[in-house]
C-alpha cells in the first residue's frame, strides 16, 4: 500500500455530492487538494472543512467547460506537480432525445466529455516526463449500459470510457494509471439538478464510493486498477 499524504489531487465538481465526499476523504488521508466548482459559496465551505485536516486546499471557482477556468486549474496543477487528476464534474439529461435543446446537448458533451479530455491532455506531458501520475474519470452506469431517455448522457459517458480505454493503451509502461469509476445511482443532487425529484433513500452513498476510490489510489505501484463498478443492491 502507498499513502496519499502530501500528494496533490485535483477534483472538478467538488462543491457537493461525490466531489465533496472525495475531498473530505482524501484530505483526511493527508492529500493536498485543488478543488473546482461553479458554486463559490459551497466550494468555500468544502475548502474550509477539508482544511481542518491540516492539508493545503486551493480552489478555482468557475465552469470547467470554459478555457480560462481550465487554464487556471492547469497552472495550479503544474505548479504543484499534480499527482492525481479526478474528472468528476458532470450533468445528466433525462428526456426523449427530440426534446433536448441543442444548446443542452452541446453543454452536456462539453462538460461530461470534452473538458475531461482537455484537462487530461494538459497534464499528460508532466505525468509522462515524471513517469507517474493517475487519471480518474468518474463515469456512470450510463457509460456501460444504455438507458431510456439518456441518449445524450450515455453518448458522453460511453465516449469517456472509450477515451480512457484507448489512452490506457497509449501510456502503457509509462507509470501512468488510468482508473474509471462506474457508480450506479448515488444519493446526490444530480437528478434534482436535471429536474427529476427522486427518492434517494436506497441510492448509493457518495461517501462509500469515495472510500472505495481511496483504497484503490493507495494500492502499490505494482497494481494497475482499471475499473470500479458499484451498483445498488435494490433497484
Amino acid at each position: 500500500m502507498t499513502t496519499l499524504a502530501n500528494r496533490w489531487i485535483l477534483i472538478t465538481g467538488a462543491s457537493s455530492g461525490l466531489g465533496k465526499a472525495m475531498a473530505m476523504e482524501f484530505a483526511a488521508a493527508g492529500a493536498h487538494l485543488i478543488l473546482n466548482a461553479r458554486n463559490a459559496e459551497r466550494l468555500g465551505q468544502v475548502q474550509e472543512q477539508a482544511g481542518q485536516s491540516g492539508v493545503e486546499c486551493l480552489t478555482v471557482v468557475g465552469d470547467v467547460t470554459e478555457g480560462a477556468v481550465r487554464d487556471s486549474l492547469v497552472k495550479l496543477g503544474l505548479d504543484k506537480e499534480l499527482d492525481i487528476l479526478i474528472n468528476n464534474a458532470g450533468i445528466v439529461s433525462i428526456e426523449p432525445h427530440e426534446e433536448i435543446a441543442p444548446e443542452r446537448i452541446e453543454y452536456l458533451i462539453a462538460l461530461n466529455l470534452t473538458a475531461p479530455i482537455l484537462l487530461t491532455q494538459a497534464f499528460l506531458p508532466m505525468f509522462k516526463a515524471r513517469g507517474s501520475g493517475t487519471l480518474v474519470n468518474i463515469n456512470s452506469g450510463g457509460g456501460r449500459n444504455p438507458g431510456l431517455h439518456h441518449a445524450t448522457y450515455c453518448a458522453s459517458k460511453y465516449g469517456l470510457r472509450g477515451f480512457a480505454e484507448s489512452l490506457r493503451l497509449e501510456v502503457k509502461g509509462q507509470g501512468i494509471r488510468i482508473l474509471e469509476i462506474f457508480p450506479g445511482k448515488m444519493a446526490t443532487e444530480l437528478f434534482v439538478n436535471a429536474g427529476r425529484e427522486m427518492d434517494t433513500a436506497k441510492f448509493i452513498p457518495p461517501e462509500e464510493v469515495a472510500a472505495a476510490l481511496l483504497n484503490l489510489l493507495q494500492m502499490s505501484p505494482k497494481c494497475a486498477p482499471a475499473e470500479l463498478v458499484i451498483d445498488r443492491m435494490s433497484k
